[in-house]
């Protein structure tokens, strides 16, 4: 999973993307209105959306830090991914400190790690991440998931721009 392939956008003026931005800033708003069991439903849902399998029901509940679910990442369930969520208050930032038991619990599992927040990460948490192989989602790049996979949002309009495909009536030329 490569949480930043699915946030490329291009706007055409600054209306669109002032827009686009109001709509983060909506969503985040609701995000941090939410209880932590809220939040994790909500990633859980989200994941599910974004066609993983995502195993709720093997979550072990030790601390805050406890794996709250697994992604098999593969049909044969070879490579799971360690699923924790972490609601914090508006502004609050995770810590390196902050995240070292679920990084150990992953490194126990020899597995990967998905840390998913409405916060952000400082950078030692950052580098600590990348090190213990788990992957980093924010409020932020949350948000724009959301809006990507259309999950609690609605779309108001859709817009198709069509043209030929030079190449599609070569098969009939005969």
């Amino acid at each position: 999973m490569n949480e930043h392939s699915e946030l490329n956008f291009n706007f055409q003026n600054g209306s669109e993307e002032s827009d686009y931005e109001n709509l983060v800033v909506q969503i985040l708003n609701r995000v941090n209105e939410l209880s932590s069991a809220g939040f994790e439903q909500l990633v859980t849902d989200l994941l599910i959306r974004m066609g993983y399998e995502v195993y709720k029901n093997a979550r072990r509940r030790l601390s805050s830090s406890a794996i709250h679910g697994i992604i098999i990442e593969d049909g044969p369930g070879y490579r799971p991914i360690y699923i924790h969520t972490r609601k914090l208050k508006n502004g609050s930032i995770i810590t390196s400190w902050s995240m070292q038991s679920f990084g150990d619990a992953v490194s126990r599992k020899a597995g990967r790690g998905l840390l998913v927040t409405n916060a952000g990460f400082s950078k030692p948490a950052q580098d600590y991440a990348k090190e213990k192989k788990i992957i980093l989602i924010d409020g932020n790049i949350l948000a724009r998931l959301m809006i990507v996979h259309n999950f609690c949002i609605n779309v108001k309009e859709v817009v198709e721009v069509k043209s030929l495909d030079p190449n599609a009536f070569n098969a009939y030329d005969i």
